[in-house]
């Protein structure tokens, strides 16, 4: 996503550096270096043959076009990488290079590096922003507005139940996305068939040091059956899908002739149209709502590549491949909307007073409505502790 201009509008910064060509290319460089010292803890190579294969790993350099250039001849980038390493150490240690392993390895196993380090900072951005929504529903739990439905006034709500049921939804997407990851974000080692034949005895001595090496689980080969890896891809389009929902109720409360809420307070050169200055765009919600615009599509294609061919996808792997930083890009751009709002969501109960009056929905039990708030915050509160 980040690699073209538009694109790159909508980017988060740190997302766009996890998923780099330099990072993408230091986490291949990290698997076979993991590889190597995990093969000679377990005696299957010399540990000089491991140190010498780390030290071409950490000196590692390339002309990124004549790179990807290659690796097309072969639709994988794994073929120059290997290549590459094997002339950058010693005669005798070429042959301890990539033992064992094969293209997807290496290649799954940097995208779940690449991924792991967005959805760290997923987590501990989900979590300040649920805890700052909750505290935004607690100091409006008795501020009356109109409930909609079918885009009509329905009957009053609070907006702290609005703002409530918001952070329910996003801390129950943050806890099913934590589960996914202990088993999707895994290291990948099969081998050519996924036998991982060639390791004898050891290999899953050498693949539990390889996770721990890298800090992801440990789990047999999943070149062909990615159910895990999908369900954890699955469920970040949950997390973005929520994101924009919410967008969507912010945006719609930020047009002018309803003025209830805002993404954040206004400041300057944020928010601008090239056309009318008078204007004040929701620019963030714009950035959930393309996100989550996109991610149905991105997850399609995930699904649609699950249909493998025997031990090993043709095709549909790799489109997978080509998506998976799409997806993750989605993500940022919706986290980028949550940091905002989480941060300067701005409630205007004057204007809801307003609305409801204009609109004749009556004086709404705010006490009962109150208490609904507190419910679901005392359900929150319980899950966060």
């Amino acid at each position: 996503m980040s690699s073209s201009l538009p694109a790159r509008t909508l980017a988060r910064p740190a997302f766009a550096r996890a998923f780099s060509d330099a990072a993408f290319l230091r986490a291949m460089l990290d698997f076979e270096d993991a590889l190597a010292r995990a093969q000679a803890a377990e005696g299957l190579i010399p540990a000089a043959h491991a140190e010498a294969i780390a030290n071409a790993c950490g000196r590692f350099d390339v002309d990124l076009e004549a790179f990807v250039a290659e690796g097309k001849q072969s639709a994988t980038l794994a073929v120059p990488l290997v290549r590459l390493l094997k002339e950058r150490v010693p005669q005798e240690v070429a042959k301890s290079v990539h033992l064992g392993a094969t293209s997807q390895d290496v290649l799954d196993t940097a995208n779940a590096l690449c991924l792991k380090a967005c959805l760290e900072e997923a987590d501990r951005s989900l979590d300040a922003a649920v805890r700052s929504l909750a505290a935004r529903a607690r100091e409006h739990r008795a501020t009356p507005m109109a409930g909609r439905t079918l885009m009509q006034s329905a009957v009053p709500i609070t907006a702290g139940l609005k703002i409530a049921r918001w952070a329910v939804a996003l801390q129950a997407d943050r806890e099913r996305l934590a589960e996914a990851q202990e088993a999707g974000l895994a290291v990948q080692l099969g081998g050519p068939v996924g036998a991982l034949e060639a390791l004898g005895e050891c290999h899953g001595a050498v693949r539990h040091r390889l996770a721990l090496a890298l800090g992801l689980a440990d789990a047999p080969s999943w070149h062909s059956h990615r159910n895990a890896w999908i369900d954890l891809l699955d469920r970040i389009g949950l997390v973005v899908l929520t994101l924009g929902k919410i967008a969507r109720d912010v945006a719609l409360l930020m047009q002018p002739e309803v003025g209830e809420m805002m993404e954040s307070a206004p400041r300057e050169g944020v928010g601008r149209s090239s056309a009318m200055p008078h204007k004040r765009n929701p620019v963030y919600c714009a950035h959930a709502l393309a996100a989550a615009t996109r991610i149905p599509g991105l997850l399609a294609i995930v699904h649609a590549g699950a249909l493998a061919e025997h031990e090993r996808a043709l095709g549909g792997w790799q489109a997978e491949l080509a998506t998976v930083a799409d997806i993750a890009h989605a993500l940022g751009s919706a986290l980028d909307f949550l940091d905002t709002l989480a941060a300067g969501l701005v409630v205007d109960p004057a204007r809801m007073a307003a609305n409801l009056r204009a609109l004749g929905d009556g004086r709404p039990d705010v006490a009962v409505l109150a208490l609904r708030t507190d419910e679901l915050l005392a359900g929150l509160a319980a899950s966060l502790s």
